[in-house]
């Protein structure tokens, strides 16, 4: 698949409705890759690509749709590769939430 600025061999595609219609997201190895008819942007990050595809910020409903994605793609990940997405910190760390 040809993507902005590049091509995308996608490990991860869904559809995600919202207001604006329904947004094709496709996970590539360099980022995320976000279409809806004839506009599309390509991001690393995918909040920013969709906002770059909507011309402008996300809505409470849209967020939501898009955690659920992210769901649906760790969920596709663990079961391709056996592995939970994980991160060690180091002890004496303190995190501030």
């Amino acid at each position: 698949m040809n993507a902005v600025g590049g091509s995308c061999e996608p490990f991860f595609e869904d559809s995600v409705p919202t207001a604006a219609g329904e947004f094709k997201v496709y996970r590539c190895d360099w980022g995320w890759y976000v279409r809806n008819g004839t506009r599309d942007a390509r991001s690393r990050y995918l909040d920013d690509a969709f906002e770059r595809v909507l011309g402008e910020r996300l809505d409470y409903p849209t967020m939501r749709a898009l955690v659920e994605t992210l769901d649906r793609e760790l969920t596709a990940e663990r079961e391709k590769t056996g592995k939970t997405a994980s991160r060690v910190f180091p002890t004496g760390i303190s995190q501030q939430l």
